[in-house]
């Protein structure tokens, strides 16, 4: 399972959507209702290893959603932004997650002029690799 799998697959258990239906990877498809999610994988860097031998990496995650109520997006947004910037670190699928952090407070997008409000924020993932 990649990192974009493991945090959506994340996303999906705390209630945010429902993969393949209003949470997708890698973008929206043409059809997707309102209100949806997506994430997509924005890279990433690795750390020198430590001295008993682990890699930390760094994923940089692009999470977006979208609906037609634009108060909907700011408050959705703002609550995942401050769950994940919480004092508790959940793990993710495949991966021993040792933080996660927004790194980018929501920001409105409004990428498709179609009555829609887009917002994004952007998440770091550091996780050991042996």
């Amino acid at each position: 399972m990649n990192i974009a799998e493991a945090f959506a697959t994340y996303m999906e258990g705390l209630g945010y959507g429902t993969l393949g239906t209003d949470l997708f990877i890698g973008s929206a498809p043409l059809g997707a209702t309102d209100p949806c999610w997506w994430v997509i994988a924005g890279g990433g860097s690795s750390e020198p290893k430590n001295n008993t031998g682990e890699r930390l990496k760094n994923y940089t995650l692009s999470v977006f959603y979208r609906n037609t109520v634009a108060q909907d997006v700011y408050d959705t947004l703002q609550e995942f932004e401050e769950r994940l910037n919480s004092i508790h670190c959940d793990q993710l699928a495949g991966y021993e997650t040792i933080e996660m952090e927004a790194i980018s407070f929501p920001a409105d997008e409004d990428l498709d002029q179609v009555d829609r409000t887009i917002g994004l924020v952007e998440v770091r993932v550091m996780v050991y690799s042996s």
